[in-house]
């Protein structure tokens, strides 16, 4: 796959790699975990606990699913402080609480300041409007989807291939409520590789076959194809920001969909065995 060129800020460089004193990842293995999480937290899945993971695994390196436009982070890639108006608007519950994966970055500060954290996410132009077209192009699918099932619109060549692919839904629906100890068991993340593989020759033959999804023939590729562009980029940005920090131990903070995506081209790209992926991180 071609790997993503970026261009690293001077200042970054400058903070983080002595000219003198630059040494290879390979000269020893680092250490790099990948932790499937959700942008979202309950009772079993939150800053707290991933604070935990964290003080275990006393990462030199965190890698947060996020890119430098993110408001923590400088456009030098930095983590600073949360602005003056996240904590009014949190005060009055003007805003949404930080994600966990973020809020957890500061917690961990104070408990070892020398620590770097870093966004490694491709820059998305206009985020939010990206976001929101996105999940209302989605949520207008599912309803299609389901009107036409309870409608027996759906040939029934396809019957059990719809039931299938609902069934890994719903099964998706109710692993994001879990802990990340469940959400990360080896068995879930292959269980996603079968998911995603299903999703892609339904929705394939749906767009082709049926006109009720016609609408959707066009957006979806291109909706695809930025997925594949947008891990790769991830991916790289996981090797390049390892390797421009020294880092021995890493620990990436990823949307648990993305996680089989970024071990499969991390394992590609590790064809010298630089380092060691580590897929699970709790016994």
């Amino acid at each position: 796959m071609k790997n993503i060129i970026i261009t690293w800020p001077f200042s970054l460089l400058q903070l983080f790699v002595s000219a003198q004193n630059v040494k290879s990842i390979d000269s020893e293995k680092t250490k790099i975990y990948i932790i499937g999480i959700i942008h979202s937290e309950n009772e079993y899945r939150n800053s707290d606990s991933l604070l935990n993971i964290l003080k275990n695994l006393k990462p030199d390196l965190i890698l947060d699913e996020g890119d430098s436009t993110a408001s923590f982070f400088s456009r030098q890639y930095l983590l600073s402080k949360p602005p003056w108006w996240y904590s009014v608007g949190r005060k009055f519950r003007l805003l949404r609480k930080m994600p966990p994966e973020v809020e957890v970055l500061f917690k961990y500060k104070e408990f070892d300041e020398n620590v770097k954290n870093l966004p490694f996410d491709k820059m998305i132009k206009n985020k939010k409007e990206f976001s929101k077209l996105y999940f209302k192009s989605e949520r207008k699918w599912y309803s299609l989807l389901n009107s036409a099932f309870s409608k027996g619109e759906i040939p029934d060549s396809l019957t059990n291939v719809h039931v299938t692919y609902m069934t890994y839904n719903n099964w998706l629906h109710n692993t994001f409520k879990k802990s990340y100890k469940e959400i990360n068991n080896p068995k879930v993340i292959d269980s996603i590789r079968q998911f995603q593989e299903i999703e892609a020759k339904y929705i394939s033959i749906l767009t082709a076959s049926n006109q009720l999804f016609r609408e959707f023939k066009t957006w979806l590729p291109l909706y695809r194809n930025f997925w594949f562009v947008r891990n790769e980029a991830m991916a790289n940005n996981i090797i390049n920001f390892t390797w421009v920090t020294n880092a021995k131990k890493v620990v990436v903070f990823t949307g648990l969909l993305h996680k089989p995506y970024l071990i499969d081209l991390l394992n590609s790209y590790n064809s010298e065995h630089k380092y060691e992926l580590i897929e699970y991180f709790e016994n």
